[in-house]
């Protein structure tokens, strides 16, 4: 797993329902930390949410429906909820998250 993977997660609160998520930590820490910071993804659009960048569907990330990335719910999830790698987002998309992630964690400027 790699910063930037689409991966299927299942989420606590999602009652074992698997789901898309983007995969937001930094690759170096991937081996050694027990955790792996999550944005999920959601197709139902919020248009309003800036926040929120958008994945068109590609076959390269995997998703069957255009969807956002949902930067304000990034969670932390132990290696046992990510099911599998399905794709990855593309270079424009990954930029797109960086800067709403920025903005998330208040550390734009």
């Amino acid at each position: 797993m790699k910063r930037g993977d689409v991966v299927l997660v299942v989420v606590p609160s999602e009652l074992g329902r698997p789901r898309p998520g983007v995969i937001v930590q930094a690759g170096e820490f991937n081996k050694d930390l027990s955790t792996v910071f999550v944005c999920p993804v959601s197709s139902d659009i919020q248009e309003k949410l800036s926040l929120r960048p958008v994945i068109e569907v590609q076959p390269s990330n995997g998703l069957r429906l255009r969807s956002q990335v949902m930067t304000d719910k990034m969670i932390a999830l132990r290696r046992d909820r990510i099911r599998q790698v399905i794709g990855h987002i593309d270079s424009e998309t990954s930029e797109q998250l960086d800067r709403a992630l920025l903005v998330v964690l208040g550390l734009a400027r």
